[in-house]
């Protein structure tokens, strides 16, 4: 069994290499029509990939929640293994688009104010 402080160098680990991973996919998103498709895909990967859960359900080893599905999948007879870490994505996820639709609205609504108020001041 691996120390406390090896969890941690590996999930720091696991977590630079998610970070390069989105910042090379934040590049290249361009290639990908639709300015909301792609940001609401980004948001997608970026909760797959981040959201972490406990590893063991008696530990506070914390990894990576689509590992452990995949894991618990393989290993366990049950189809539950699968599950435990889908619904901590799903909700990161929905929480990422409300604050993602949130934004934009509120964007747009400083984009429009200040287009009237640059039409009256050029009017």
């Amino acid at each position: 069994m691996y120390s406390d402080e090896n969890y941690l160098w590996g999930l720091v680990a696991y977590y630079v290499g998610s970070g390069l991973v989105l910042l090379f996919l934040w590049r290249f998103r361009e290639l990908l029509p639709g300015r909301h498709f792609r940001n609401v895909l980004l948001l997608l990967i970026s909760a797959t990939l981040l959201v972490p859960i406990k590893a063991y359900p008696y530990l506070h080893y914390l990894a990576p929640a689509w590992f452990v599905s995949l894991y618990e999948g393989l290993t366990s007879a049950s189809d539950q293994g699968y599950l435990r870490g889908a619904l901590p994505i799903f909700v990161c996820f929905f929480a990422a688009l409300l604050v993602y639709t949130g934004g934009q609205l509120i964007a747009g609504q400083f984009v429009r104010s200040s287009r009237t108020a640059d039409h009256e001041v050029n009017s």
